[in-house]
């Protein structure tokens, strides 16, 4: 059975969540829940998703995802995803999220990039 495990590390410029395993129906509640307390606890801030362990991500991931966008624009907050592995970010480009949701190389850059709303 896949798993997923989430990592969240506070940073001085936002907090990362870093997920390693797969997202589909068996782990999107975890996913959802991670990502809700990170938005809401972090509020005008910013939320990294660092995707570069996250091997699979199906349409409920992706609903957690469109949902996290939503949040973080009633938040005031950015959420951002960093690193995906091509499959991700495959799966990112052909539902259109990553026009959505900005998407960087590194955490780095995700961390480090202006403050887009």
């Amino acid at each position: 059975m896949p798993d997923l495990t989430i990592l969240s590390t506070l940073h001085d410029t936002g907090r990362v969540l870093a997920l390693n395993g797969e997202i589909d129906m068996a782990t999107e509640h975890r996913f959802q829940d991670a990502v809700t307390e990170a938005l809401t606890t972090q509020p005008h801030g910013r939320v990294v998703l660092d995707c570069s362990d996250l091997r699979f991500i199906d349409s409920s991931g992706l609903r957690v995802l469109i949902r996290a966008h939503k949040t973080a624009r009633e938040q005031q907050a950015v959420l951002a995803i960093a690193a995906p592995v091509h499959r991700v970010l495959q799966t990112l480009r052909v539902t259109s999220l990553d026009t959505r949701i900005p998407v960087f190389t590194t955490v780095t850059e995700a961390l480090s990039a202006p403050q887009m709303r």
